[in-house]
Order: structure tokens, then C-alpha cells, then sequence
């Protein structure tokens, strides 16, 4: 997801099961209307994304705008609450590990593939974070067996292989590598929300850990990006790429917002069905922009990687559905 950018939609998806606390709910249909807000602001940026890359912005300057930005809004909002990040030792090592594997590689890896993808593919590809999530929090015996949510995951696997073995799958076969090279995205996000719920410090909110991740990140960023030439400096008067990038950042701490409003008055039975709309979203967009098209392959993969989501995110909303019916009481 990107979402927000693609990457911070995940960011925050990592930081959910942790996080999360419902209150009292408002009527459905403005839980209804503010999920699918959510869902269309975080699929965009899949294409906003490709649209960057192929008209001059470089990844790694495109994604330190993308943690620079939010960052210095939702420093605003933090502070504004009293909710500023803590700077202790520990709390400034969860942070560094968190921007690294939730915000840095994820988000770059993700922005190099982006020009070389049809972002309705890249959209697919990186949300499928629940999926690959759910075997590592196996495997870190985090997380119970389930044959559903494992066919779930044996249904992603082939949709995967619908988009990369078929030879008229994509619109280039030069594009495998790049498919491959996205999937790192994902099992960066997935490895960060282990981290986030083995380590995650106490008595803090979603809002305070995200501020302090896209501080850190940001900070990582920058003597990475002059280092490289990498910076992307704004121009006078401002030129269609830089309306694009600062369009995202605003995008990205919107998706923030509403997502803090969705969980607040709707909970997260809601926002685990957003991941369906960010997919239709992206690739959506990358239709209405790119001319993009799904073939009998892609079609097929759509469908599958869907069903595998709502599959493996299934348990999530059913537990989810039960805390809240015992908190009503």
C-alpha cells in the first residue's frame, strides 16, 4: 500500500493488532463512507507512485519526501495531543528497526519497481501483506494453525504464479525480476510486524509510534540521498512531478487521519476489509492513467489474490467481531 503512499498504509497495518482500541461506534454508513475513503486515498498512490518514477523523480528522493512529510504533520498532531515519541534508548532502537524494515527498504524497494510494473500488478504484489504475515507469526509461534487462512495463502502462492510463469501474463516478460523485487516489499512489512508485536514499548499509541518511525526513516534517508545525488528539489513555479510528490505527502497523512477516525469509531472488523479496496483502487488508477489492462492471467490472479485476503484477514475480523460484542456488554 502507499497509499497514504503505498508504503505507509502498510506501516499502519503493522501497527494495528497492537494498537487498536474501539470505543463507542457512530452510525455504519459514516464507518462505511470513511473505509472506503481510506481504501481509494491509500490505492492511489500505487499509480502516483509510477507516475513520479516515470517523470523524473528518483526513488530514494521520492521516498524521503514520503517520510518526511507525514512525519512533520503528524509531529504537529502528536504534539499538538502531547503524544511526542519517546526518546529513550530503547524506544529510539525500536524505532530504527521498525523504519528500516517498515518504511526504508519497503518503500524504496517498492519505488524502484514501480516504473517497471502496471501499477494495478505492484498494487497486488505489495498488499499482499496479511498473507505473507500470517506464516511468519507461525513460525515465531505468534499465531494458531488455521487450514482456512493457509489455503488462503496456498491461493495467493498461485496467483503469484498466474503473474509471473505464463509467458502473456505481463506486458513484458522483463518485467519477472521486477515482480520478484517488489514481493520484497511485503516480507519487509510482514518482518516489521513480528518486530512491532514482540517489542512493541508500552503505553503508546499508533499515532506516536508512527511519528517516531517516519522521524527516524526520514533521518536515515537524508545522508543516503545526498550521498547517492538522490535529492529531489522542488522547483519555482512548481512543475507537474513536484505537484505529484507533494499531492502524495498529502495524501499519505490524510490516509493517517482517517485511519486513526476509522478505528476510533468503527474498529478494526472495518479496516481489515480496506485491503480489498486498496487492490480494486490500484488497479483502477492504473487503467484511468496507464491504459492498463488485465488479460485471462492477471484476471485470474485478481480474483485469487481477493479471496486469499479476505480468507487470511477472516480470523482477524472474527476475533476482532468478539472483543467487541464482550467490551459491549
Amino acid at each position: 500500500m502507499i497509499s497514504a503512499t503505498p508504503a505507509f498504509r502498510h506501516n499502519i497495518d503493522l501497527l494495528q493488532s497492537n494498537t487498536m482500541q474501539t470505543t463507542a461506534k457512530t452510525s455504519s454508513l459514516t464507518a462505511l463512507t470513511t473505509l472506503i475513503i481510506l481504501g481509494i486515498v491509500w490505492g492511489t498512490g500505487y499509480s502516483i507512485a509510477r507516475f513520479a518514477m516515470l517523470n523524473g523523480v528518483s526513488p530514494l528522493g521520492y521516498s524521503f519526501w514520503q517520510s518526511v512529510g507525514p512525519a512533520i504533520i503528524l509531529v504537529c498532531i502528536a504534539a499538538y495531543r502531547g503524544k511526542l515519541p519517546n526518546l529513550a534508548k530503547s524506544s529510539l532502537t525500536y524505532y530504527l528497526v521498525c523504519g528500516l524494515t517498515g518504511i526504508i527498504i519497503p518503500n524504496t524497494t517498492m519505488y524502484f519497481a514501480a516504473p517497471h510494473l502496471p501499477a494495478g500488478i505492484l498494487a497486488m504484489v505489495v498488499n499482499t501483506v496479511p498473507i505473507v504475515a500470517y506464516p511468519l507469526a507461525l513460525a515465531a509461534r505468534m499465531e494458531t494453525f488455521d487450514w482456512q487462512r493457509m489455503t488462503g495463502i496456498a491461493m495467493a502462492i498461485l496467483a503469484l504464479m498466474f503473474i509471473i510463469l505464463p509467458d502473456s501474463s505481463l506486458p513484458s516478460s522483463n518485467m519477472t525480476p521486477w515482480v520478484l523485487l517488489a514481493l520484497i516489499t511485503p516480507v519487509s512489512f510482514a518482518v516489521c510486524s513480528i518486530y512491532i508485536a514482540r517489542f512493541q514499548p508500552a503505553n503508546t499509541d499508533s499515532i506516536t509510534l508512527s511519528v517516531g518511525m517516519l522521524s527516524v526513516s526520514s533521518a536515515l534517508l537524508l545522508p543516503l540521498i545526498i550521498g547517492t545525488h538522490s535529492f529531489y528539489m522542488f522547483h519555482l513555479p512548481l512543475t507537474m512531478p513536484d505537484g505529484v510528490v507533494i499531492l502524495e505527502i498529502m495524501l499519505s497523512s490524510l490516509g493517517y487521519m482517517l485511519f486513526f477516525k476509522l478505528i476510533r469509531i468503527a474498529g478494526p472488523v472495518y479496516y481489515s476489509l480496506v485491503d480489498t479496496i486498496v487492490v480494486l483502487t490500484g488497479l483502477f488508477w492504473g487503467h484511468m492513467i496507464f491504459g492498463e489492462k488485465l488479460n485471462q492471467w492477471t484476471t485470474i490472479a485478481v480474483y485469487l489474490i481477493l479471496f486469499a485476503l479476505l480468507l487470511v484477514t477472516r480470523q482477524q475480523r472474527k476475533a476482532a467481531l468478539i472483543n467487541e460484542q464482550a467490551n459491549a456488554r
